[in-house]
């Protein structure tokens, strides 16, 4: 099966079936396992501030995505079908995603130190326009800090514990 196929044909029709059980496409990857081709569509909530994923809505995106590829002719390699989250601690791909995001914790690698740290768990307490409100501890003090997007090298939602 060619992916390249599915993301130039059909990745809207994904999308669509996608929508109609409230998921957004997260990503789309295709995975050998032992020796079998896994079709693997990742998904997260349409309504971000949902973080539980409803395990009956992902049968049904699997069972209709399912349904969509067995008509296309031109996938006639045998694969397997694999509709999961995309993951609690999933990498953060846009700042429209941070900006719905309010309250979250999260893990960020900056391209600019602070205090000496490039690196830092922290919950987003404010979103301004394109500005960023975090907070945080340093050696046990509290601290906040107002990133840019431009600013975060990498971002990816965390789980505090």
């Amino acid at each position: 099966m060619s992916l390249e196929i599915v993301k130039s044909k059909y990745i809207d029709n994904i999308k669509e079936v996608l929508l109609d059980c409230d998921f957004l496409l997260y990503e789309l990857n295709i995975v050998n396992d032992f020796e079998s081709t896994v079709l693997q569509v990742l998904v997260e909530n349409k309504d971000v501030t949902k973080k539980n994923m409803d395990f009956d809505l992902l049968i049904k995106a699997n069972e209709n995505i399912s349904e969509l590829l067995d008509s296309i002719k031109e996938l006639n390699d045998p694969f397997i079908l694999e509709v999961a989250s995309a993951g609690a601690e999933r990498a953060v791909k846009s700042k429209e995603i941070l900006q719905n995001n309010k309250g979250s914790y999260f893990l960020l690698k900056v391209k600019e130190p602070i205090e000496t740290f490039n690196e830092f768990s922290a919950t987003l307490n404010e979103v301004n326009g394109e500005e960023f409100t975090f907070s945080f501890f340093i050696k046990g003090r509290p601290k906040k800090v107002k990133l840019k997007w431009d600013d975060i090298e990498f971002i990816r939602f965390a789980v505090k514990f």
